[in-house]
């Protein structure tokens, strides 16, 4: 099978299809019409297994079969197919979120979790950030930082406090970022890249990267209210030290230290989630 053809299998199983139906709908996007005889000749299978994959195939949509006499088959166009499946997965996932959404939350998970791959991380810091409701808190090496972005640009246009602090320049839309001064020496000095997000003080996912932000060494994420509000306090602190130390070192005016200390206080309104829930779960009962 030449190399283009066993990508292209690949990418279908990937999508769904069976092995011997990605044979045979790459085959016949090359050579159609064509035969159930001459598909299993192409592709070097048995013909009754070849014939079963080419019903499965014409039942999916992906194969057109003529009603003549030696029932030709001719595979649909590439991007029409595709098309046809991102609309079916779209009416599934519709599907799944509204019966997942009518499920009972759990209570309240004081467990730390390991969590296994970067894109696990990466979606999970995505979600954290997409379910803010107060203030968002991010300490992140380049690679992760710019995956987040995007969802940090749209958690600010939601008005979502935001302290988010850089190792290199970055550019996100509505969102001040501190850019650590001495970001080059400290990536490298680490073996890796480092992502720290803590969301309302009520969850918080720290993960250390491979140094070419394509792999994962470990990372934790947990719901513990009482972790997640020590970790948000911690962090925001230091994202509002580096920034007062930068400032000193820079002879900033006493006005641009003042506005580090009022961002300082937006990350503590006591309307947090995390202290709401610690408040609620071990405050006095009386």
């Amino acid at each position: 099978m030449a190399k283009g053809s066993k990508d292209s299998v690949e990418a279908l199983v990937a999508l769904g299809f069976t092995g011997l139906e990605a044979e045979v709908y790459a085959f016949l996007l090359q050579d159609s019409p064509a035969t159930g005889y001459r598909i299993a000749q192409g592709i070097g299978k048995p013909v009754a297994n070849t014939y079963k994959a080419i019903e499965s195939l014409e039942t999916k949509g992906a194969v057109l079969v003529d009603e003549g006499a030696n029932r030709q088959c001719r595979a649909i166009p590439a991007e029409e197919l595709i098309a046809r499946l991102d609309r079916a997965f779209a009416k599934k996932k519709e599907r799944a979120a509204a019966t997942l959404a009518t499920l009972k939350p759990p209570d309240a998970d004081d467990r730390v979790y390991q969590l296994r791959s970067l894109e696990q991380v990466l979606e999970r810091c995505r979600a954290m950030l997409g379910r803010a409701k107060v203030v968002a808190l991010v300490d992140a090496f380049p690679d992760p930082m710019n995956e987040l972005k995007d969802a940090l640009a749209d958690a600010g246009r939601r008005g979502i406090t935001l302290g988010v602090k850089a190792y290199r320049p970055i550019e996100i839309e509505g969102v001040p970022v501190f850019v650590e001064p001495n970001g080059e020496r400290i990536q490298r000095g680490w073996p890796g890249q480092w992502v720290n997000v803590v969301v309302d003080g009520h969850e918080h996912l720290f993960a250390f990267l491979t140094a070419d932000g394509a792999g994962l060494h470990q990372a934790i994420w947990s719901g513990s209210a009482y972790l997640s509000w020590v970790y948000h306090s911690a962090l925001a602190s230091e994202i509002t030290l580096a920034g007062i130390l930068d400032d000193l070192s820079r002879n900033a005016p006493i006005e641009r230290i003042r506005e580090r200390r009022d961002a300082y206080m937006r990350y503590f309104t006591r309307g947090e989630p995390g202290y709401r829930t610690l408040m609620e779960r071990f405050g006095s009962k009386t």
